[in-house]
């Protein structure tokens, strides 16, 4: 019997207000001076700013960086961590989607590390401990807030990079349901549908165990009891908004653990190379090229399948279950491949990104840059 791996050392918070909690967390670790990494489309918001003044009030010290993209570039990340130096910060608070908390991780360990952020690509690389690092999510998807990676964009070769490395966890995860009433409808549903395929990809990949499978269908399972009606309701509802932030710490810790896989490597190089939101490319990309993999995912997907009621015999479930996706992200009414606009001459640069992507090992089938230009050819034709 194989090993069993399984790390994550964040400590969560969870439940609605617990934004409230940062100056409690601050003052017991004595740290004063923070760097606030934060979406700039945030900063407007009334909430931030009763968060800001709680913070101030509390005599904490505050520095902000606004200045990245939807798929931070190393360069920003480098800049975060100029900011995080020069002003003697103590810890790093990330407030909002995946891109906040990448550029906050990177920072993070760059402000205590000399070098540039490709010096750190690849796994445990840097040699001092970052800054702690507070994570507050503001939408249901990224899931970076449990995970020990950062993600980020190097633009000379738009190819998206990783640093990694147990340091880069979180020491705090606070999952704040309230902020999701703030994201819009279309958010909702992109983001939740990004921590659907990082459930999904931990459940069928190579590195999947029995821990990081509950999890993931934990968080599949909330996502299709849930996600419409949060959707709906244009996030109103509190009980949707919790199981679906719920559901997205969940698949996060999960992936964090078991990786994701080809769906990934290819939204991660259309994003690279053309900016497009993450969650779309991931809600559009689930099924196909899952259903190209389909003769390799035995029954990984069964238990899964039963969880949402697909009562159907064990040879259809994995269908099924496709046919599940498929169905939600109509009804979600996610954009087409089209809408993209990817011009088909890039499609042989993002498929060989695409096998370059760390992830490509995880697969449950060997996939080649022909193999993802394949399942790239194949929404061409089915838009």
């Amino acid at each position: 019997m194989g090993k069993i791996g399984f790390s994550m050392p964040t400590h969560v918070v969870m439940g609605s207000g617990c934004r409230f909690r940062l100056p409690e967390i601050m003052s017991r670790h004595q740290w004063s001076r923070l760097l606030v990494v934060v979406d700039p489309h945030l900063t407007g918001l009334c909430w931030f700013g009763d968060l800001r003044r709680l913070l101030s009030d509390e005599g904490i010290q505050l520095a902000f960086f606004s200045d990245f993209s939807a798929n931070p570039r190393t360069s920003e990340a480098e800049r975060a961590a100029e900011a995080a130096w020069s002003t003697s910060a103590d810890a790093v608070l990330a407030i909002g989607g995946g891109s906040a908390i990448d550029a906050a991780k990177a920072a993070a360990m760059l402000a205590t590390n000399q070098g540039k952020a490709l010096d750190f690509v690849g796994l445990d690389l840097f040699p001092a401990s970052p800054l702690p690092l507070l994570a507050l999510p503001t939408t249901c998807g990224t899931g970076s807030e449990v995970t020990w990676v950062s993600v980020l964009t190097e633009e000379t070769r738009r190819e998206k990079v990783s640093i990694k490395g147990g340091g880069m966890f979180p020491a705090y995860a606070l999952v704040d349901p309230d902020l999701l009433a703030t994201l819009p409808p279309h958010l909702i549903a992109s983001t939740a549908m990004d921590a659907m395929t990082h459930a999904v990809e931990a459940l069928v990949g190579r590195c999947a165990n029995p821990i990081s499978d509950a999890m993931a269908r934990q968080a599949v399972a909330l996502i299709f009891e849930h996600l419409e009606t949060l959707v709906r309701s244009e996030g109103s509802d509190e009980t949707a908004r919790f199981y679906i932030a719920k559901a997205s710490c969940l698949a996060g810790m999960a992936f964090g653990n078991a990786d994701v896989a080809g769906v990934h490597c290819l939204s991660e190089s259309i994003g690279a190379l053309f900016d497009a939101p993450h969650g779309v490319v991931n809600a559009i990309l689930l099924a196909p090229t899952l259903r190209y993999q389909q003769a390799y995912l035995g029954h990984r997907l069964h238990k899964t399948a039963q969880v949402i009621g697909c009562n159907v015999a064990d040879e259809a479930c994995n269908d099924a279950f496709l046919e599940a996706v498929e169905g939600l992200v109509a009804r979600l009414k996610i954009p087409a491949f089209a809408s993209l606009h990817i011009p088909t001459d890039a499609y042989e640069t993002i498929a060989g990104l695409a096998e370059r992507n760390g992830s490509n090992a995880s697969n449950p089938r060997p996939m080649a840059a022909a193999d993802y230009l394949a399942v790239l050819n194949g929404l061409t034709v089915s838009s």
